[in-house]
């Protein structure tokens, strides 16, 4: 019997006084996906005062989201959104992009969608 892999991984990493965070979601996310995740991100910015963050998401793996995952990732982005100063979201298709869309409607940072990571990584930079 196989396991079917999903969630998010997370990696932080530091440029001067930027955070460079890395986001890569794999299969379908649900609400317990993001209450694992949450507390580690959380304990990352804690104690910055005035973070600004850089990130980079990976969706290219994503097949889906729980109606419940995606209030979580809302109530995250209403949480943080102000910290986050560009935002290169890799995906695939018209439907990732669509939805890369929507979350730059609710966040003040700087949304950009990709389908090459090395452009992605350049408009970061």
């Amino acid at each position: 019997m196989s396991e079917v892999i999903h969630g998010i991984s997370i990696g932080i990493e530091r440029n001067g006084e930027h955070f460079y965070l890395g986001l890569k979601a794999v299969g379908s996310l649900s609400h317990d996906d993001y209450r694992r995740m949450t507390p580690v991100l959380e304990s990352a910015l804690s104690g910055i005062e005035d973070p600004e963050i850089y990130a980079l998401a990976d969706i290219t793996e994503l097949k889906g989201i729980s109606l419940h995952a995606a209030w979580d990732d809302l109530k995250l982005g209403l949480r943080h959104g102000k910290e986050f100063k560009k935002v290169a979201i890799v995906g695939k298709g018209d439907l990732q992009q669509w939805m890369a869309r929507v979350v730059n409607w609710f966040t003040p940072g700087e949304f950009k969608f990709f389908e090459d990571k090395e452009k992605a990584l350049d408009w970061l930079s």
